[in-house]
């Protein structure tokens, strides 16, 4: 499958590359590494990462050796990053509204959250 970023992902990229440039003593080389191993791996298995929270067609695939995560739906034989989520915060949030407000009939891709029972 083809890997495209949404509009919604680019914040996430560029807090990805900020906080690497921020804090010197992590590696941006092997984190950019990851990025792209976890890109492959959802171009061949789209299905690995599990659903995310309440949006069934939405899923979370974790960039090993990171803190980051890969929130991403498929649709017409592509894999579309929503976001590239700092998992210490929240404001993936945001994104995934955003996401199922305007881009939902953009991409036809998504689904509504489900309501959680407790």
């Amino acid at each position: 499958m083809e890997i495209r970023y949404l509009e919604t992902a680019e914040p996430g990229l560029r807090w990805f590359r900020a906080y690497y440039r921020q804090n010197p003593q992590l590696d941006l080389s092997k984190a950019i590494n990851a990025l792209i191993r976890a890109e492959a791996m959802l171009a061949e298995f789209p299905m690995s990462g599990p659903a995310y929270e309440d949006f069934s067609a939405v899923r979370e695939y974790k960039v090993r050796g990171t803190a980051f995560s890969l929130l991403y739906t498929m649709a017409q034989d592509t894999v579309w990053i929503i976001d590239l989520r700092d998992q210490r915060g929240q404001r993936s949030a945001e994104v995934l509204r955003l996401h199922a407000h305007e881009l939902r009939a953009r991409y036809r891709t998504g689904d509504t959250p489900t309501t959680r029972t407790t």
